[in-house]
């Protein structure tokens, strides 16, 4: 009987999120992309190199000293169809990161970041036949939660031009399923409510290489290979597939003075969540290209701010009506050095279109928030 609710409740909150809800909220979620502040503020570009960022495992070994590292990141959401706007809010907390040098060549780090993001609620109005009465319905679909993705980081740097890492991530998380059909007069019909929560795990391996053959240009390759991703509600198998395989690579040139100009391509096989969706949600593999620049700044109160721009196209894991969800974002940022250099404050703010070939638009601006600490 479990199994059967679980199952009615899952197809009847995907099917009708994807009829009318966030193109960014459809199947299992919104991908964050695992990305830093700073990394966000150059559309991406700099992620493979970034050391708080959770791409590639090699580059925690320039992070320099112990750190700590929060981000917040709301998004502000607004959906159009036709002459219908919808606006909600989405708070995030994606990551939160620690790395430890041991000695001169090897750098642990510890990370948790949101992998994909499905918070969401969406309503419907519709007529039925209850009896000889055509009765308006009211039906609430809302999700709570998402995927995490836990990752334990070893880097190894033989040489200042060579940085290898490893990674070995562990995936979890839940959605909490609310499914309401609520009745405008309670004196003659019942409303229902239907309740399940869905618990999801996996694991993955990741490698990473940079390698910079001087002091101007840099090059960046990263893997993720990944593994069983299951779900179940309580003891009861819902379904199963299989953590999406990832791989990126990135260049860097410094040879300008006052300024660092990067780019990044990537591809995600986000087909492989396909067998998870139970309203037959379809999922697309994509690819996720950046590129942006970091460029000194004015000097305020004795600290050089650092000025960050980018711009980044890619294809979201899960479709709409049947077609791609495409995102474009434009995207600026701020670098701001703190207390002597122990902690730093990075920011991000982007503006993300998003249009799947139909009638619905999707304009998001994330603010992001990061902050890192040296103890």
């Amino acid at each position: 009987m479990r199994k059967l609710l679980v199952a009615i409740v899952v197809a009847a909150i995907s099917s009708r999120a994807e009829g009318q809800g966030a193109l960014s909220l459809q199947g299992l979620g919104y991908p964050t992309g695992e990305l830093s502040a700073r990394a966000e503020g150059t559309g991406g570009g700099v992620a493979d190199f970034d050391a708080l960022s959770l791409v590639s495992p090699a580059s925690i070994s320039a992070v320099g000293s112990p750190a700590l590292f929060f981000q917040y990141s709301p998004e502000f959401r607004r959906v159009t169809a036709g002459s219908n706007t919808a606006k909600t809010t989405t708070a995030r907390f994606p990551m939160i990161a620690g790395v430890l040098p041991m000695g001169q060549d090897w750098t642990l780090g510890l990370s948790s970041s949101t992998f994909l993001d499905r918070s969401g609620e969406t309503s419907l109005v519709t007529q039925q036949l209850v009896g000889p009465d055509l009765v308006d319905v009211t039906e609430r679909n809302k999700v709570l939660g998402g995927i995490d993705d836990g990752r334990l980081a070893l880097a190894w740097a033989p040489t200042s031009a060579l940085h290898i890492g490893f990674g070995a991530h562990v995936f979890s998380g839940s959605n909490r399923i609310t499914f309401s059909r609520i009745f405008p007069d309670s004196s003659k019909y019942v409303s229902t409510t239907q309740t399940g929560r869905m618990s999801f795990a996996g694991f993955a391996g990741s490698l990473g290489l940079e390698y910079r053959p001087s002091r101007v240009i840099g090059f960046a390759v990263s893997g993720r290979k990944g593994g069983d991703l299951r779900a179940q509600s309580g003891d009861t198998a819902i379904g199963s597939g299989r953590i999406p395989d990832h791989y990126s690579a990135s260049v860097t040139y410094d040879g300008i003075t006052g300024a660092s100009i990067s780019a990044r391509v990537a591809h995600d096989a986000w087909s492989s969540l396909g067998t998870l969706s139970s309203s037959g949600t379809k999922a697309f593999d994509g690819w996720d290209t950046g590129v942006g620049a970091e460029v000194t700044g004015p000097r305020i109160m004795q600290r050089i701010i650092v000025v960050r721009g980018g711009a980044r196209v890619r294809t979201l894991p899960f479709g709409f009506n049947g077609e791609k969800v495409s995102e474009k974002s434009f995207v600026g940022g701020l670098g701001i050095p703190l207390t002597r250099d122990r902690a730093s404050f990075d920011f991000a703010l982007q503006r993300a279109n998003r249009t799947a070939g139909s009638g619905v638009k999707e304009t998001g601006y994330i603010f992001s928030f990061g902050l890192r600490v040296s103890p």
